[in-house]
């Protein structure tokens, strides 16, 4: 741009910016001016100066405060600027709905005045009740009294006849009882002419007023009559009659709570909780259970439809949402249709003193899905706390940790801890870089249910289950050992499909605790170290191998020591999933003041029968990813669906140790891989049912007796077997030989403790003795063999 055109610019912009510019001394400048006057004509040529004359002085520079376009000019005004129509009732769209709504808004308008006819407030009865407070008016305060004046001279006359009657037949005080007589008929002629007086003037009164009254409703009817063509006017006069008398009419004659009552009906108050009623209404209902049943302070309240029910948002004026947490089955009583047990409280985070309140209908878990298909090996240990297991009434989803992180799984029986198991096995067994191994001694495996084939292994019996936890913690004790040479310098093991990780599953731990109390072990040298049980070894996997990745996922009844002893250490672990259980559980994991935050777990209730109420459902217990106490559903997924997954995942392999890490269990192998099959067994008999089987028969061909000694049956089995139960098989080298009752004592501890099973003696009374003796008794030997008793 050349220096023509750049100051032909700023002309432009300076003359742009005079229009916009009004100055206290507008008519000391004419360019400002004339832009805010009407155009002038053009200005005659100048008159000529005289130079002779002395310059005139200057003036006075311009003051004032510049206003720009942006200071003066009108702001925006989102209310001022709004169409007068809504831009929805510009479509035919918005039309179509805003009828919609009109008619559905009349609708309700009509079935509302159908159902007042039936309250003290319809046509029929506020016509009547006006008749009646006419009629009333009509009759007036004379007509009252002419009553009872009236009623008042009946009376006296009766008596006055009475008092004559006895007059008359007097015998004793004949004078005082005419005098008597005498005066009742003086006031009965007072009474007379007093009510004679009183009817002649509510006479007059009342022709007054019901001329006044019924006078002006005939001459409507009649003019109805007569201008309005006959029968139609006077049906017209007759409807106009009406609506005065229910105007007269329209308040009730009731008591307060009456009144009330009425109200509320009238008001589409419901009196049941239902899943299609406004939240409106159920904000009503609620209020009204919470202040006056609950005595809880309210400060305000919103109410959130949902597609499970209704969510409120509650925020208490000063107090805590304990009270109300104390009392919900109060508020369930209070709101007639909900299910027992089912209003949930979820303290929050925000503030003390708010809350979330669930009210859920009969179905609140539609949102949960299917549990999602996972391809064999398409999920990362790193991504397991991603991998949904259940989802709670809105859908969100529940994704269990799994990386070094154990997880532990606590309710009742039939609360469904099985079912989270399964559904977090299904997650745990698409894994690409973890080993799966489960111990389950309760139900002997069948908790695994279809997911135990593509399991590394599989364990059924102690003996099985103490194989696997001493396999899980050599590796998890040694594995640091590799942390440098491996590359994982962070000091934790890092899974991958080169270095898996372990994950030990144990279902029905309670029963592993019974059978680590009956586990027995013979005396070492002096100075060996003693074997751990079953229930330590679980405790210092959980203690010593977190690092190495080497976790648990647990599944107990209860983390009381009544149901798994000394193991208290399972409130511990740092997953904690809550289905249904006790109050002390809660206490013991989440802490004393869980309940009143809402961790109500204990309000669960069980399967029972083919009723499954709330199994399945659980309350996790996650670090920040799930610290509120909001309930989830375990996604679920038929049987043949979860077997045809299993078999899948095996067809793809599963992870195996990596060469490091197998060098330090060489020599332990695995029991049942993959699985297994518990009825396959195609090897020889074990001892142990043979064993049995002949110590049963024994006892048979005796007659079933209470017991035998330990001579008496080892001389039996002799018979049975002289080349087995030679005593000269059992002496040691250089030593002397073993008595009858060590070759059996030793002999039975060989077959039973690999079973975790051990047969002692016991004292018995044999037939026909008067004292006792000890032996080995058949009630022992039934337990051991499972036979009913008295069989």
């Amino acid at each position: 741009m050349n220096e023509t055109d750049e100051r032909t610019a700023q002309n432009g912009r300076g003359e742009a910016v005079a229009k916009v510019i009004r100055l206290p001394f507008a008519d000391t400048t004419p360019e400002v001016s004339d832009t805010l006057a009407p155009e002038a004509p053009e200005p005659a040529p100048a008159a000529r100066v005289d130079m002779t004359k002395p310059e005139p002085p200057a003036p006075a520079p311009v003051e004032g405060t510049v206003f720009t376009a942006q200071e003066w000019e009108l702001g925006e005004d989102p209310e001022g600027d709004a169409p007068w129509i809504s831009p929805a009732l510009r479509t035919p769209e918005g039309r179509t709905a805003r009828r919609a709504y009109h008619q559905r808004q009349a609708r309700r308008r009509v079935r509302r005045w159908a159902a007042r006819q039936w309250t003290p407030r319809g046509i029929v009865p506020t016509t009547v009740r006006g008749g009646v407070r006419i009629q009333r008016w009509v009759r007036g305060v004379e007509g009252q009294n002419a009553d009872a004046a009236k009623r008042r001279a009946e009376m006296l006359a009766r008596e006055a006849e009475r008092a004559a009657r006895r007059a008359q037949f007097a015998l004793l005080q004949r004078d005082a009882k005419k005098k008597a007589a005498n005066v009742a008929q003086q006031e009965s002629s007072m009474a007379l002419v007093q009510a004679t007086t009183a009817a002649a003037t509510a006479r007059s009164k009342f022709l007054q007023r019901a001329a006044a009254a019924y006078g002006s409703m005939a001459s409507i009817d009649a003019a109805g009559f007569v201008f309005m063509d006959g029968l139609i006017g006077l049906g017209a006069g007759v409807l106009v009659n009406i609506a005065v008398l229910a105007r007269v009419g329209r308040q009730p004659d009731m008591s307060p709570e009456e009144l009330e009552e009425l109200e509320r009906a009238e008001a589409g108050l419901p009196d049941r909780f239902e899943m299609g009623m406004t939240p409106r209404a159920f904000e009503a209902m609620l209020h009204e259970a919470l202040v006056q049943e609950v005595k809880v302070a309210v400060h305000s309240l919103r109410v959130l439809p949902r597609e499970w029910g209704f969510e409120v948002e509650l925020v208490l004026k000063n107090q805590t949402p304990e009270k109300l947490s104390e009392n919900l089955g109060l508020l369930e009583a209070c709101l007639p249709g909900v299910r027992t047990n089912s209003a949930l409280l979820q303290q929050s985070k925000q503030a003390r003193n708010e809350c979330v309140l669930r009210i859920p209908g009969d179905d609140p878990w539609k949102a949960v899905p299917e549990l999602p298909y996972r391809a064999p090996k398409s999920i990362s240990t790193h991504d397991l706390h991603e991998a949904q297991v259940g989802a709670d009434m809105s859908g969100r989803v529940l994704a269990l940790p799994g990386k070094r992180t154990s997880v532990s799984i606590i309710g009742k029986p039939r609360s469904g801890k099985s079912t989270v198991l399964r559904a977090y096995l299904d997650a745990l067994t698409a894994t690409r870089d973890r080993i799966i191994v489960g111990i389950d001694l309760g139900s002997y495996g069948a908790g695994f249910g279809p997911y135990a084939k593509c399991m590394a292994a599989v364990a059924r019996t102690p003996s099985e289950a103490r194989t696997v936890l001493e396999w899980a913690l050599t590796i998890g004790m040694n594995r640091p050992k590799l942390f440098l040479r491996s590359g994982m310098t962070g000091g934790n093991w890092e899974a991958s499909p080169e270095f898996p990780g372990i994950t030990v599953v144990i279902d029905e731990f309670p029963a592993l605790v019974t059978a680590a109390k009956a586990e027995t072990f013979p005396k070492g040298e002096e100075g060996e170290e003693k074997p751990m049980k079953l229930d330590e070894l679980v405790r210092q996997i959980h203690l010593t191998s977190a690092k190495s990745d080497d976790v648990l996922v647990i599944a107990s009844h209860s983390v009381t020591k009544e149901k798994i002893g000394e193991n208290t250490w399972l409130a511990e672990v740092p997953v904690q999933v809550m289905g249904a259980c006790d109050r002390d559980d809660i206490v013991q994991i989440a802490g004393k003041g869980a309940m009143a935050e809402g961790w109500r777990p204990d309000r669960l209730l069980p399967a029972m029968g083919d009723a499954v109420n709330d199994a399945s459902v659980v309350y996790p217990l996650a670090g920040a990813a799930y610290c509120e106490p909001i309930p989830y559903r375990a996604c679920i997924t038929s049987d043949k669906e979860a077997d045809r997954r299993a078999e899948e995942r095996v067809a793809a392999g599963l992870c195996e140790l990596d060469a490091w890490t197998q060098a330090f269990v060489v020599g332990i192998e695995l029991p049942n891989p993959g699985g297994g099959d518990p009825w396959d067994d195609e090897g020889e008999e074990e001892p142990l049912p043979v064993l049995l089987r002949t110590i049963r028969t024994i006892y048979a061909d005796f007659g079933n007796p209470s017991g035998m000694t330990e001579d008496e049956l080892f001389d039996e089995l002799h018979r049975f077997d002289p080349t087995s139960w030679d005593l000269d098989r059992f002496v040691p080298e250089g030593g002397k030989p073993m008595s009858k009752g060590a070759v059996l004592a030793l002999v039975l501890d060989k077959v039973l403790a690999p079973r975790g099973q051990k047969w002692t003696k016991e004292s018995y009374r044999p037939k026909g003795a008067s004292k006792t003796v000890k032996g080995y008794r058949l009630l022992d030997l039934k337990r051991l063999i499972g036979e009913a008793d008295g069989s």
